[in-house]
């Protein structure tokens, strides 16, 4: 009987859950043509990268319906059982409520697996893959001429420019490591680095050079000078730079472990690593309150029901986002500026489950 009973709950969240998620998705893609159909025909995009950029959508767009989605079919699925007295009669037989949340629950930890996995793997090769429709969609004059944060791995060097200007090819804060295998043996910090046309070199403002050799370090500073970095140009810079923020999360660890090797600051990048295993486990969070929120409130309606999701829905992400404010601020280590909001919630979600009367 039980067997039944979880596959009955379960047939009636999924019918719920693919119904509320194509409905977002239509809605998003709809919005979208709206807004940007002046952009299409004024950028001369043909009908097939319009179809083409859409459809490399879907998947962008099932990621941010994913937790509300989740939410609402929960608390869809449960509120249909409280109007049909289901729940009523089930706990008249003597089945609690954490007998009848528990496949649900259970579905919600599968699903957490199954949105990090979706996320880095299917969303983020669409999305690498829409980007060449999306610099054509761009308005030339919208176009940023400055870039943060760009690292390249050269032979045996590793450059860190903090900023650079595309439009007098102008970098700052400047950091060349030399490396002989693993051993740093010598390290370039300047305070600006300028692009000189005639002798298609760098010039470097404001230098300080060390150089370890046999455990000795020197040291010297010189107002500028000329470096020749090869194979490093700025168009090369503009065509190809470093985006960790387009990064899956195994690109991501690999990358923040070349930043600990080379002494450089990572603590954004953990962040943002740390924050895409955090957001999958949403999955988990949303069934559960959307189970608690249907118990507690037994006499709700659909619309109390969505109602109530978008308050939680909307405080998640002003809590995690504010999280995130704090990792990249180093007022909370970059693990805990992120899970933090998760601990709570489940926390707070499971008390007011073991709270309900079952």
């Amino acid at each position: 009987m039980k067997k039944i009973l979880d596959q009955y709950i379960i047939k009636k969240f999924f019918t719920n859950f693919i119904y509320i998620i194509i409905s977002f998705t239509v809605i998003f893609i709809i919005v979208d043509i709206i807004d940007n159909i002046d952009k299409f025909i004024s950028r001369g995009i043909s009908n097939k990268e319009m179809f083409d950029y859409y459809f490399l959508s879907i998947p962008w767009y099932i990621s941010i319906a994913f937790p509300m989605t989740l939410l609402i079919s929960t608390i869809v699925t449960f509120v249909t059982l409280q109007k049909n007295n289901e729940i009523t009669a089930l706990k008249a037989s003597g089945i609690s409520i954490y007998r009848i949340s528990s496949s649900l629950i259970i579905i919600g930890i599968i699903f957490c697996f199954i949105s990090f996995y979706f996320e880095n793997i299917i969303v983020m090769e669409t999305s690498k893959k829409r980007i060449p429709i999306e610099k054509k969609l761009k308005n030339k004059k919208s176009f940023t001429t400055k870039k943060n944060d760009i690292y390249y791995h050269l032979n045996n060097a590793f450059l860190a420019i903090k900023n650079y200007n595309y439009n007098n090819d102008l970098g700052k804060n400047i950091s060349l490591q030399f490396y002989n295998g693993p051993d740093l043996v010598s390290r370039i910090d300047a305070e600006r680095m300028i692009w000189n046309k005639e002798t298609s070199n760098w010039t470097l403002e404001k230098v300080n050079i060390r150089n370890w050799n046999s455990a000795v370090i020197s040291f010297s500073s010189l107002s500028d000078t000329i470096i020749n970095i090869s194979d490093l140009n700025p168009s090369i810079i503009k065509k190809d730079n470093i985006n960790p923020d387009e990064m899956n999360y195994w690109e991501l660890a690999s990358f923040i472990d070349k930043l600990k090797n080379k002494g450089l600051s990572y603590n954004r990048w953990s962040v943002n690593m740390y924050f895409k295993t955090a957001f999958c486990c949403s999955a988990l969070i949303m069934i559960l309150f959307g189970i608690t929120l249907s118990i507690t409130s037994p006499r709700s309606n659909y619309t109390t029901g969505i109602g109530l999701s978008i308050a939680v829905i909307f405080l998640y992400y002003l809590l995690i986002k504010l999280g995130q404010s704090l990792g990249y601020n180093s007022v909370l280590p970059p693990f805990l500026s992120v899970w933090f909001v998760n601990i709570l919630f489940i926390i707070f979600g499971a008390f007011m489950l073991l709270k309900t009367r079952t």
